[in-house]
């Protein structure tokens, strides 16, 4: 397991409590996080799918009709990346390129029946987690949960600059 010994105890001393160890504590969440979201998993299509695919497929179903371009920059990604994946994803059956009728220089892509499984399972997935984020969280008092709340968004913004 990723955490050390002093992430999973609940008898802190007040050293143990200091601010860097809460940011090695959370370091070692996001260690953790990432290495679990990053597996490879069956969403109930034959194959299974890895992280990039499984997030491009989501990008594609809540972005229908989504060009390449498009979906490259939602992604993060160069178009030649969101190629290599787009191509697994087709030849497993999950999304379909088509003609823009507005433009037939450009390909729209396209969910098919096998990726709208693929998504609920993902969304399965989504709510498996938030389930477990409000099992740990049951017993806290709202204020303590506020706090927490207000911590996550000033680091996302942090993180983001």
């Amino acid at each position: 397991m990723a955490f050390r010994s002093y992430t999973l105890s609940f008898m802190m001393n007040k050293d143990e409590l200091s601010k860097e160890n809460i940011s090695n504590i959370l370091w070692d969440v996001f260690k953790t996080f990432a290495r679990q979201d990053r597996k490879n998993r069956d969403y109930g299509v034959e194959d299974p799918l890895f992280h990039s695919e499984i997030y491009t497929l989501n990008e594609i179903r809540e972005h229908e009709g989504i060009h390449i371009t498009a979906l490259a920059e939602r992604c993060g990604v160069t178009k030649g990346a969101i190629s290599q994946v787009l191509k697994k994803l087709e030849q497993k059956g999950l999304v379909t390129k088509e003609k823009d009728i507005r433009n037939q220089s450009r390909l729209i892509l396209k969910v098919t029946p096998k990726g709208e499984i693929a998504y609920s399972r993902h969304l399965d997935y989504q709510k498996q987690f938030k389930k477990k984020v409000v099992r740990v969280l049951r017993d806290a008092p709202d204020e303590k949960v506020q706090f927490i709340k207000d911590f996550f968004i000033k680091l996302e913004k942090q993180l983001e600059e």
